[in-house]
């Protein structure tokens, strides 16, 4: 069956997801969506629901984390752990790994104890 008409309803402009939080999100925090790496670009208190903005292909994005992830050439890829923290390992390391999703590569060299760095996100 083919369709034959279709009407359509502005929602809201794309790029973000509405997302209730099962847990107190910070504004920076990266969360992990049906497999869509988005960020928090307010709080969001556990139970409220709040925007989260989809971070697309060739969008550049600074990390700051509280532990380095040791020193790393420009171009090296950076995943995303299943607590959505960055890692320079694509699985868990377990004997059944569990793969970790790519979410991007180094936009420049990191050094050994750099707890800032740029991300272009695939």
């Amino acid at each position: 069956m083919a369709i034959s008409t279709t009407k359509g309803k502005f929602r809201k402009t794309g790029g973000t997801l509405d997302y209730t939080a099962s847990a107190d999100v910070s504004a920076g925090d990266i969360i992990v969506v049906d497999g869509l790496a988005c960020l928090a670009q307010w709080d969001i208190a556990n139970g409220a629901t709040g925007v989260l903005k989809i971070l697309k292909r060739g969008e550049v994005i600074e990390l700051a984390t509280d532990d380095a992830i040791g020193a790393t050439d420009a171009n090296t890829a950076i995943y995303l752990d299943g607590d959505g923290l960055p890692t320079t390992s694509s699985d868990d390391g377990e004997d059944t790994p569990t793969p970790y999703r790519l979410f991007g590569y180094t936009a420049a060299a990191v050094g050994a104890t750099d707890l800032k760095f740029k991300v272009i996100c695939v």
